[in-house]
């Protein structure tokens, strides 16, 4: 406690303004030190921030994953593609992709708890009748592992009798709610119809359709589509 009594005016008043200029020195101190630790803590943030941003893009990198997004008027769709699990299948849909060629067609075919199918170029016309029979004027090769989808040897045996050819080199994925897989007339006639499964598993079509990737967003957008929706712009998020 100080002590004023022995003082005189003048040096109370001296010695109040010494103290208060003392406080007032004391709490700019403590200022500064709060706006610098606020500072340091905005650049560790943004330090852990660009860290993982740069782990993500090499987990991506490494997982050789492309993303996409399905514009429709209900909202988007966005999709991983796994090049891991069908390379030939994710570099043609890519391709197609950068050549605007699925901007829009449709979601010509669309059947409740099971799929919505799309993909096909004569569904951008006014005529509904041919939609689901277009094509790209090629075909390409399935890209299936029956041993990552637990196919017993009787199963893989029937179906190479019907022509599938089959790969152990890559990790199919099933057919699962939220993939993304080929659609097909048969053995190895890929091009560039593909389904989304909706509601529930579809284990009837392991080993037939080549799966490549999934949704991660907007499956709420898949389940409430219609047939005839439109897919007014399909393109690759870099």
């Amino acid at each position: 406690m100080i002590e004023f009594k022995n003082m005189g005016k003048a040096q109370k008043l001296k010695k109040i303004r010494k103290i208060k200029k003392q406080e007032q020195e004391e709490m700019k101190k403590r200022k500064r030190k709060k706006q610098i630790i606020v500072c340091l803590l905005i650049v560790v943030l943004l330090i852990v921030v660009i860290i993982a941003a740069i782990f993500f893009i090499n987990y991506l990198k490494g997982k050789d994953i492309k993303r996409i997004v399905i514009e429709t008027e209900k909202g988007d769709i966005k999709l991983e593609l796994y090049r891991k699990v069908a390379p030939k299948t994710v570099d043609n849909f890519t391709k197609l992709i950068e050549e605007e060629f699925y901007n829009g067609t449709t979601f010509h075919r669309v059947v409740p708890d099971f799929v919505i199918q799309g993909g096909d170029p004569l569904s951008k016309d006014d005529n509904p009748s041919n939609d689901g029979t277009g094509g790209l004027g090629y075909t390409f090769e399935d890209e299936i592992n029956p041993i990552s989808l637990n196919l017993t040897i009787e199963e893989t045996k029937k179906l190479e009798q019907l022509g599938y050819k089959y790969r152990t080199d890559l990790k199919s994925i099933p057919h699962e709610p939220g993939v993304i897989s080929m659609a097909n007339s048969g053995p190895n006639t890929n091009g560039s119809q593909f389904f989304i499964v909706t509601t529930k598993s579809q284990s009837q079509l392991n080993g037939r359709h080549t799966v490549f990737g999934k949704v991660y967003e907007g499956m709420d957008i898949v389940r409430s589509t219609e047939q005839g929706d439109v897919m007014k712009k399909v393109y690759l998020l870099k």
